[in-house]
């Protein structure tokens, strides 16, 4: 599996890297709960896909992904940051992007390393309790 998850003070920081295939999505789904419940509240994430070589990532699983996202119930407001310097990766970051229609989720596109960093700790100190559906996050 092509992902490499790190769990820092400040946010988790899911590194890809290989092959991205749909099975990736799948364990991130499974994962980033299990981390939450872990440490008590939903982290902010930093995906970063400097190593990642090709991708069979499929839309359809891109979609579905979305779909768990859209239906997860999370705790408090929380910032995904991802980082991407090829265009293939960034664009896929952005469709996930889009596709996300989970208020709690705040998803953002980076083509460096320090504005995501600087976005993330943004964030405010004491998340926020997460917005109801349909409700936008202030």
């Amino acid at each position: 599996m092509p992902i490499r998850i790190q769990l820092l003070p400040e946010y988790v920081h899911v590194v890809w890297h290989g092959e991205l295939v749909n099975q990736d999505l799948e364990f991130l789904s499974a994962e980033m709960p299990r981390i939450g419940r872990q440490i008590g509240r939903a982290p902010n994430v930093l995906h970063t896909f400097e190593e990642v070589t090709s991708t069979s990532l499929r839309f359809d699983a891109m979609h579905i992904h979305g779909n768990r996202l859209r239906s997860v119930k999370v705790p408090n407001s929380c910032r995904i940051a991802s980082v991407c310097h090829q265009p293939v990766a960034f664009g896929m970051a952005r469709m996930m992007q889009l596709i996300n229609q989970n208020p709690a989720l705040q998803m953002q596109v980076f083509t460096e390393l320090e504005p995501a960093l600087r976005w993330l700790k943004d964030a405010p100190a004491t998340p926020e309790k997460a917005p109801a559906a349909g409700q936008v996050p202030a």
